[in-house]
This record gives C-alpha cells, sequence and structure tokens, in this order.
C-alpha cells in the first residue's frame, strides 16, 4: 500500500481517535477543542458531522518549509483527510496556522 503524504520540511503526524486517551467522545472533544485555540481545520463540514456521528476522527499536523508554523486538518475518514491535505502541490493548504 502507498500512502501520499503533503510536502513536509519539518514533521509530519497522523493521529487516529486522540480523544480516547482522554476518556471523551469525538463531540467532548470538539468541545473543548473549540471552547480554546482549535489547532485544526476540518475538512468539511459533512466530514465533522461523520466524525462526531460515528465517534472517530483523524488528524494530521505537518510543518511544510520549516519547524516553524504548521498545517493542520481533522476528517472522520482518512482518504479524504488525505486528499485535502495533498490538494495543494506545494503542500499548504489555504490556511496555514
Amino acid at each position: 500500500m502507498s500512502i501520499k503524504f503533503p510536502k513536509h520540511e519539518g514533521s509530519l503526524h497522523l493521529t487516529h481517535n486522540d480523544h480516547k486517551s482522554y476518556y471523551q467522545t469525538v463531540s467532548q472533544w470538539l468541545a473543548d477543542q473549540e471552547a480554546g485555540n482549535c489547532w485544526f481545520d476540518w475538512v468539511s463540514p459533512e466530514q465533522r458531522q461523520k466524525a462526531i456521528d460515528t465517534d472517530s476522527v483523524w488528524t494530521i499536523q505537518w510543518y511544510p518549509e520549516t519547524p516553524i508554523g504548521f498545517c493542520a486538518l481533522a476528517a472522520a475518514d482518512l482518504d479524504a483527510l488525505l486528499a485535502a491535505a495533498n490538494e495543494d502541490e506545494s503542500g499548504t493548504p489555504a490556511n496555514p496556522i
């Protein structure tokens, strides 16, 4: 199996169901994230709702150019997440953090 990751000169982190490490549902985890400094963007509103409905979420965070300034996305489906992360050939989505 071949997986295409976005271009990154720094590190890349792919995580599945991080909320379960805190004994939370996706809904609870999102409430915590969205109450403070949410560090990721959703691939789409549909992927956000699916993550809540299925209690499953993937996140990807990568540093496209340097160890300073990262991009981060979330989705319910890994294929949707990777497709969105690779959308821009430069490896940088429209809204880097």
